[in-house]
């Protein structure tokens, strides 16, 4: 019988690990793609980050507009707002879309889906099972 310390046989398992599952976040949105034309913001990659949400983009889309104060279009995939919006707001804003509609308050995980019951919507984590009422 070979003798291993607690450590080395530590730091062996640590090294079998994948790196996609050893990674802190498993699930990422990507930055957002911000151009600022004249008088009008392109989020040009809206599309992308929607299909990563799994969210409804009317949704997502009407969150953005009343969270920034402003109107626009959206078109093949993207978004114009109008108005000349920093790009390090539009990226808190979906922050903030995130932690109220996607992410589960008991466990912190991304598997969660909306569910109607009666006349409320509730958030469902599929981790956990915790639920709890949001506003649509």
């Amino acid at each position: 019988m070979t003798d291993f310390d607690y450590e080395s046989l530590l730091d062996r398992a640590r090294d079998k690990i994948p790196e996609d599952i050893s990674s802190r976040s498993r699930w990422t949105l990507p930055e957002p793609d911000v151009l600022i034309e004249g008088s009008q913001t392109i989020l040009r990659n809206f599309s992308e980050m929607v299909s990563m949400m799994d969210r409804d983009a009317d949704h997502v889309y009407h969150f953005l507009q009343n969270e920034l104060g402003t109107s626009g279009t959206r078109e093949k995939g993207r978004i114009l707002l109008k108005g000349r919006i920093p790009p390090r707001r539009i990226k808190g804003r979906i922050v903030a879309y995130v932690k109220a509609y996607i992410l589960c308050h008991q466990c912190n995980a991304p598997d969660t889906s909306f569910l109607k019951e009666d006349r409320t919507t509730l958030l469902k984590c599929q981790a956990c099972g915790a639920t709890r009422p949001v506003k649509l």
